[in-house]
């Protein structure tokens, strides 16, 4: 048996239907059943019982199906480990991101993933904001999904695996906290908190104003970041998602007017991009429908 027929049967087998069967092969149906009508007259009998309203296996095509199934399928494995190998995609790829909400996006990609590269093993960890570039530095990780800005010169920019609307997060008695949006002047006189260590420029790049020069509280990371929210110490810019992924008692977000957006996108150490972690560079960009290399350049909070 040829490849497509293997290919053919098998795909009937499961849908049991000649026209989904074709559309799913990208296949005319009347090579469907051609193909069918080869193998049945090569066996010496039917292996599909065709009526009006339904197709069948018959004991013939179940047992073709039962044994052929299995097998193929390890010839199919065989091969893209083969092929892994030959392009060096095997081997472990460690793969960091920040923050939940790209989480959900991150798992996906590593399965589809996996099923193209069965010889690699991807493990995944989440890194904290208040350190965003050093699990990359200390080489902990071989990518890093990370919010943009990233402007560091030992570090290297991908594609963008995600854009989330920008909110401010305020007290829920907070006097914005029961407008519909607002504006970058209507927060321009508040207390603006920050993660520790986070660069100058990724702040300013996030800031609603860049004059005024607001004040700006440095916290220990997120969670302290929204606890001082709540408790009327400050305001601060967070991702669409938070009050799903982080629900606290007295949060409230609240859109911005102008739609400015948080960016992910994935960070390598310059030069030290391996030929695994180049495949899921691809791959994530294919399945994004990114731009690739430099990736999508995020909005200001304060404008162009």
């Amino acid at each position: 048996m040829e490849r497509q027929d293997i290919e053919v049967f098998l795909a009937l087998a499961r849908e049991l239907h000649f026209t989904r069967t074709a559309e799913r092969l990208r296949l005319a149906p009347a090579s469907v059943s051609q193909t069918i009508k080869k193998l049945e007259r090569r066996f010496g009998a039917p292996l599909f019982a065709r009526s009006t309203r339904r197709v069948e296996l018959t004991p013939l095509g179940r047992q073709l199906l039962d044994e052929l199934g299995p097998a193929y399928a390890q010839v199919q494995t065989a091969i893209a480990r083969a092929t892994a190998a030959g392009h060096g995609t095997t081997g472990e790829l460690r793969l960091g991101y920040m923050s939940a909400a790209i989480a959900r996006h991150v798992l996906p990609l590593v399965d589809t993933f996996h099923a193209g590269a069965p010889g690699c093993r991807v493990t995944i960890r989440e890194t904290a904001l208040d350190n965003l570039y050093g699990p990359l530095r200390r080489a902990e990780v071989d990518l890093s999904i990370l919010p943009l800005p990233v402007a560091e010169p030992d570090l290297t920019v991908g594609p963008v695996l995600l854009s989330e609307a920008a909110l401010l997060a305020v007290p829920a008695g907070h006097r914005l906290a029961r407008r519909d949006q607002v504006t970058p002047e209507d927060a321009a006189q508040e207390t603006f908190l920050f993660a520790q260590n986070l660069p100058d420029y990724w702040i300013e790049h996030h800031l609603p104003l860049t004059r005024p020069s607001p004040t700006i509280t440095r916290l220990p990371g997120f969670q302290e970041m929204l606890a001082y929210v709540t408790s009327g110490h400050g305001v601060a810019i967070v991702g669409a998602q938070t009050e799903q992924l982080y629900p606290r008692p007295g949060l409230t977000c609240v859109p911005f007017a102008d739609g400015p957006t948080f960016d992910y996108a994935i960070v390598w150490r310059t030069g030290a991009l391996t030929a695994l972690a180049s495949a899921f560079l691809h791959h994530a960009a294919d399945g994004s429908g990114s731009s690739g290399r430099g990736g999508t350049p995020p909005r200001h909070l304060h404008g162009p």
